[in-house]
């Protein structure tokens, strides 16, 4: 078998050293797709999320125009399966 090519890489890579890590474009690059994933992009939209009225349990029960931010004020869950997983817990 012919083996001059793995000879003639060996004889080039030997002396090489490989390069240095750039710490500071590694953390850029880390920060930079953490900032577009998914999970950025939800956790700025919750922070940007308007006012709940001032009574919210009242907006939603009465239906008023300010139902949907009064249910994410309430930040709870009304998924009776849920609720029933949630109480066994210790």
């Amino acid at each position: 078998m012919d083996e001059t090519f793995q000879m003639r890489a060996r004889r080039l890579l030997d002396k090489s050293e490989p390069a240095p890590l750039d710490y500071s474009m590694l953390r850029a690059t880390v920060a930079a797709q953490a900032a577009a994933s998914e999970a950025a992009r939800a956790q700025a939209r919750a922070g940007a999320a308007t006012p709940a009225p001032a009574d919210p349990l009242g907006e939603l029960v009465l239906g008023g125009p300010d139902w949907a931010e009064a249910a994410s004020a309430q930040r709870g869950c009304f998924n009776r399966a849920e609720v029933k997983r949630r109480r066994n817990e210790p």
